[in-house]
C-alpha cells in the first residue's frame, strides 16, 4: 500500500485541487490519497467559506479517500506552524509515504536547496528581515531580499513555494521518511482573481461565490463541488465583525497581550481605536503596518475573537502539534486505508467526538475544548447566515461516500 498526503484548505475546492490529486494519485503511483484540511478556519486569518464536512466531502468528490481535519491551532497559524503542524499529522499517521505539493518552480532541487539555506539564520539576516519589516516588506519578501543581500543566495517568494520550503524544513527537522513531490502550479497564480480558463485560483474562486457569479464558478469547480455550494452563501471575515468588536470592547490589555500570535505594538494599537467600530476587514487594514502584515494582522484579530491563547498554542506545539487525529471524512473503497490508520498511528484517532475524553490525555482534551468551541461558533456564524440548522460537533457525522 503507497499513500500520498496532502496538506490544503480547500476553501473551496476546486479544479486545481482536482488536477493536483489525480495527478499525485498518478506520477506517484499512490493507492490512496490522504488529506489534513484545516478545519473552519484557514491560514490567512479567516473562516473557511464553508463548513469542514461540505469541504471534506468536496475533497472526497474530488478524489481523496480520507481527509483528517487539522486543529485550529495550526490551521491559524504563519506558514512555518502551519506547515510543520500538517506535516506532524501526516507522519504520526504512520501510513503516508510522500507528500506532495503544490510549485510554482516545480524544481524539488532548488526548494530542496532554499529549505537547507533558511534554517541557518545568522544574526545578520536575522537584522535585515527586521529591517525589511520595517521598511514595509511582507515577510517573504523581506526574508528573500535579507537571503540575497546578505548570502547572494535567491530565495522563492512565491506563496507555494514558500509554503513548499516550509514543508521540506518541516521534513528534515523532524527527520520523517515521507519523500517530497512537487507538482507544478498551473493556470492561474495564487492571488490572481482573474478566470482565464478552468484552472482558477481559490480567491477567483471565493469572489464569484460572493459575486453570485455562477457562470464563472460552473467553469472553474468541479462539477459536483459545483452542485454543493454553488447557491450557499460563504461565511467571510466580516461575518465576525460584532462579535471581535465586542471582544475588544470588553479584552483589558493583559488578556489581549495573552492572545495567540499577538505583538505588543498591535495590542496598543486595537486597545487604542477599540471605540471606532467598523467590519473586521476595516478593523483589521487600519491596524496593518510596516512591521504587521495585513494577514498577520487578521491572524491576531481572528485569535482574538475565538479567544486562542499563547500559552494554548504552545500547549498545542509541545504535542508536536498533533494531539489527535479526527477524521471528517472518507470513502468506504478506502476501508483498507482506515484500518491501516488505526493500526499504525500513535496518537489517538477520532472517530465520535464523545469519545474524546476517554481516549485523550486531559492536557489534549482541554485543547479539544477549546478547538470544539470555535467550531460551534463557525456554526453560529453558518447557521446565522443561512437559516439553516446544523449539528454540532457532537452530533455531526463522518462524511462517508
Amino acid at each position: 500500500m503507497k499513500t500520498v498526503g496532502i496538506i490544503a484548505e480547500y476553501n473551496p475546492f476546486h479544479n486545481g485541487h482536482q488536477y493536483q490529486i489525480e495527478t499525485a494519485r498518478t506520477r506517484t503511483g499512490a493507492d490512496y490519497v490522504l488529506v489534513v484540511m484545516s478545519g473552519d478556519y484557514v491560514q490567512r486569518g479567516t473562516p473557511a467559506a464553508f463548513e469542514m464536512s461540505l469541504r471534506a466531502k468536496a475533497a472526497l468528490l474530488g478524489g481523496a479517500d480520507l481527509v483528517l481535519e487539522m486543529p485550529v491551532f495550526g490551521s491559524v497559524a504563519p506558514a512555518m506552524d502551519f506547515a510543520a503542524c500538517g506535516v506532524s499529522l501526516l507522519r504520526h499517521t504512520g501510513i503516508t509515504d510522500i507528500l506532495c505539493f503544490g510549485s510554482e518552480s516545480d524544481d524539488l532541487s532548488l526548494l530542496s536547496g532554499q529549505a537547507e539555506q533558511t534554517e541557518h539564520e545568522t544574526t545578520e539576516i536575522s537584522e535585515r528581515i527586521r529591517a525589511g519589516l520595517k521598511a514595509g516588506m511582507s515577510w517573504p519578501a523581506a526574508r528573500a531580499h535579507a537571503y540575497e543581500e546578505a548570502a547572494s543566495l535567491s530565495i522563492s517568494k512565491t506563496p507555494n513555494d514558500i509554503l513548499g520550503i516550509e514543508y521540506l524544513r518541516a521534513l528534515k527537522k523532524s527527520h520523517s521518511a515521507i519523500l517530497p513531490f512537487a507538482i507544478k502550479r498551473r493556470g492561474a497564480s495564487y492571488h490572481d482573481t482573474d478566470v482565464l480558463g478552468p484552472l482558477a485560483s481559490a480567491a477567483a474562486a471565493r469572489k464569484a461565490i460572493l459575486d453570485g457569479d455562477t457562470k464563472t464558478l460552473k467553469k472553474i469547480l468541479p462539477p459536483a463541488v459545483f452542485a454543493l455550494c454553488s447557491r450557499r452563501p460563504a461565511v467571510t471575515f466580516d461575518d465576525l465583525s460584532l462579535l471581535l468588536h465586542q471582544k475588544l470592547l470588553t479584552t483589558n490589555r493583559e488578556t489581549l497581550l495573552a492572545t495567540s500570535q499577538m505583538p505588543k505594538a498591535l495590542a496598543d494599537r486595537l486597545l487604542k481605536t477599540r471605540l471606532r467600530f467598523g467590519t473586521a476587514s476595516d478593523t483589521a487594514a487600519r491596524s496593518k503596518d510596516r512591521q504587521h502584515t495585513y494577514a498577520r494582522v487578521c491572524r491576531c484579530l481572528l485569535n482574538v475573537t475565538l479567544g486562542i491563547t499563547a500559552e494554548q498554542t504552545t500547549a498545542f506545539k509541545a504535542m508536536d502539534s498533533a494531539p489527535w487525529l479526527r477524521i471528517a471524512g472518507f470513502k468506504r473503497s478506502s476501508s483498507p486505508l482506515l484500518s491501516a490508520l488505526k493500526k499504525n498511528t500513535d496518537l489517538p484517532v477520532l472517530a465520535k467526538t464523545a469519545d474524546a475524553k476517554k481516549r485523550l490525555s486531559p492536557a489534549a482534551f482541554c485543547l479539544l475544548e477549546k478547538h470544539l468551541e470555535t467550531a460551534e461558533l463557525y456554526r453560529l456564524l453558518c447557521e446565522t447566515k443561512t437559516g439553516r440548522t446544523l449539528p454540532n460537533e457532537y452530533t455531526r457525522p463522518i462524511v462517508i461516500l
